[in-house]
């Protein structure tokens, strides 16, 4: 997958959803948490420009195992990041409703879907083809 492809197709994504964004929080119950919607799209936007880049690298390594590895990788660490977004949230803003999760879970499937996609494309990618050693 060439970077421009990636990045088209990652704009193709966020323009809807960034109006989307804006869109659920004109809900007056969401209106309160339009900042954490708001990071919460800058940030997958930054962790699928992060993965693509790391995730081209695995999968171009003479190493056989690297994708998978850095794949396993972006799967831990987005959980973590994820819960501590969540978490700090709720802990810092202390919201009186449990519906403020809805627009970054949303965006956590819109954006998960879309890594996956990029993703499997990475994966087959070829490697560098090396000279054979002399016999």
């Amino acid at each position: 997958m060439e970077t421009s492809t990636f990045f088209k197709q990652l704009i193709y994504v966020s323009i809807p959803s960034a109006i989307a964004v804006y869109a659920v929080h004109q809900i007056p119950v969401l209106q309160p948490h339009q900042l954490l919607g708001w990071l919460s799209l800058l940030f997958f936007i930054l962790l699928c420009i992060f993965m693509f880049f790391t995730g081209r690298a695995a999968a171009l390594s003479q190493n056989k195992n690297a994708f998978t590895n850095a794949f396993l990788v972006f799967l831990m660490l987005k959980l973590f990041l994820c819960g501590g977004i969540t978490i700090g949230y709720l802990k810092l803003t202390e919201p009186d409703t449990k519906l403020f999760v809805l627009p970054f879970f949303g965006l956590y499937i819109i954006y998960t879907t879309f890594e996956v996609l990029f993703l499997i494309k990475l994966g087959k990618l070829q490697q560098p083809k090396t000279a054979d050693p002399p016999e």
